[in-house]
Formats: structure tokens, sequence, C-alpha cells
């Protein structure tokens, strides 16, 4: 069985980092995350390295949703 590392290296912050910018682009962001695999999947790694790859894209996009969200929801709340 294959063993799935995750920030394992300094590209790894790079992943969660755009995931986390990329949340912010709502729908483009989906875009963003479809180019983003289409890169990972035709770079030449092991299929283990591209599948952590995308995990920590995809870590770093839910923690920029619950920011998306939280700020949303802070703007919709009177003082």
């Amino acid at each position: 069985m294959a063993r799935l590392y995750l920030f394992d290296d300094k590209r790894s912050i790079w992943h969660a980092f755009l995931g986390f910018v990329s949340a912010f682009l709502l729908v483009y962001g989906l875009v963003v995350l479809l180019i983003y695999t289409l890169y990972q999947v035709r770079e030449n790694e092991a299929p283990v390295a591209t599948v952590g790859d995308v995990v920590e894209f995809l870590i770093g996009y839910v923690y920029g949703l619950a920011v998306v969200v939280w700020l949303a929801l802070g703007f919709y709340n009177p003082p």
C-alpha cells in the first residue's frame, strides 16, 4: 500500500496557498481547480505525489472557502 505524504516539501505550501487564493474567485476557482488538476496529472511524478498535491490544494481551498463564508457573514450582520 502506498503512503500519501502531505506537506512534505516547500512547494506544498504553495499548493495550499494557491487553493486558498482561488477560493476567493468563487465560481472561477473551480476552473483554477480543474486547470491545476490537469497540470498535476501531466507532470511526471508518482501518482501518489500527484494525489498529495491535489489534496494539499483542496485543503487550502476549503480554508479559503471558510474565510469567504466568515467574511460574508460578517458583512451581513449589523453592528
